[in-house]
């Protein structure tokens, strides 16, 4: 039984739906698949509970051979509440967290889904899977607590200043990596209590930690987490910028042109963060691919912006120029 999970309150059910959805369209794994939901204060309709395992039924119904199939995808939920309360002060007093509480329950995960074994990820709900997260999950993470994927280098300038000239990290150190996705070593979290320790230097370190928990990790565990490579944590920089540097540079904003570049062209999860989302009208590259799984489970993408084409045509053009640079400069798109 492998284990996955996500966080959300009731207005994120419907886009767990999608992000749940592409996940189980494309897992090739032969072990069974729990989806764990961690809600709480006020959890989740019981309409919103029906729709998910809606999705989950239909998968498990079309998985061969049957019967054991049907049981072969699972759902359950967790409510976190008690799981916070220790924490009250920082995690549910706004003018301390800053953010909502559903950004902070992934550090609880690996105490949550106490019966776990082995990896267990923890996924944002603005996603689209896009390959076999089974790949992920079979890691062998050796003494590192964690792995997650180095969205940014030391390279980027808006991230150099907000986090090595802040000091979250040192100077030594020259990637900060991105929560999003994140795959646990559960044993050896639950023996180090990570979620205590991470608590403990947001206490200390308020007034510097921008981005919360994600943070601390990078300032905790930057030596015991295990970089994936930027395919498992796409984001739009990739198509809208990066191509724009010098291929002979040895990073683009901090990463290195080949993981951009392979990222890019074959993502394997699609992360939408930001204020502009799928589910919304905007001009995001990919967004066809969520608005092809929202409608698989029975919503309605949104109408595109006006003048979208003009929008499509210059992502086609910037993907195509990224095709070009692999063709042409094999020595970067290498293993």
């Amino acid at each position: 039984m492998r284990d996955v999970a996500f966080s959300c309150d009731n207005n994120g059910a419907k886009f767990l739906c999608v992000t749940v959805w592409s996940l189980l369209e494309h897992y090739k794994g032969d072990e069974p698949l729990r989806i764990n939901v961690f809600e709480g204060f006020g959890g989740h309709s019981a309409e919103s509970k029906r729709k998910l395992q809606a999705v989950i039924d239909e998968f498990n119904h079309h998985r061969q051979p049957q019967p054991l199939a049907s049981t072969f995808f699972t759902l359950r939920y967790h409510n976190v509440e008690p799981f916070i309360a220790p924490y009250a002060d920082i995690l549910q007093d706004r003018a301390n967290s800053r953010w909502n509480i559903f950004t902070w329950t992934p550090i609880f995960t690996p105490q949550v889904l106490s019966d776990a074994k082995g990896n267990v990820a923890h996924f944002d709900i603005d996603m689209l899977f896009n390959d076999d997260v089974s790949k992920i999950l079979d890691l062998d993470l050796g003494d590192n607590l964690i792995a997650c994927v180095a969205e940014y280098g030391k390279g980027d300038p808006v991230i150099t200043e907000a986090v090595w000239g802040k000091g979250i990290l040192p100077d030594s150190v020259d990637r900060y990596f991105n929560t999003g996705t994140i795959v646990f070593n559960t044993t050896k979290c639950r023996e180090e209590k990570t979620w205590e320790k991470i608590l403990a230097w947001y206490r200390a370190h308020y007034d510097i930690a921008d981005r919360i928990e994600q943070d601390a990790w990078n300032a905790l565990y930057h030596d015991r987490t295990l970089l994936l490579p930027l395919r498992w944590n796409f984001h739009d920089r990739l198509v809208k910028f990066y191509p724009r540097w010098d291929l002979a540079a040895k990073y683009w904003q901090g990463n290195p042109p080949r993981d951009c570049l392979v990222a890019a062209l074959d993502p394997a999860i699609l992360h939408f963060w930001g204020p502009k989302k799928p589910w919304k009208p905007c001009h995001r590259p990919y967004r066809k691919l969520y608005h092809a799984a929202m409608t698989a489970v029975g919503q309605t993408p949104p109408k595109e912006e006006p003048f979208a084409f003009v929008h499509n045509f210059t992502t086609a053009l910037r993907l195509a120029k990224l095709r070009r640079l692999v063709s042409q400069n094999r020595d970067i798109t290498k293993s």
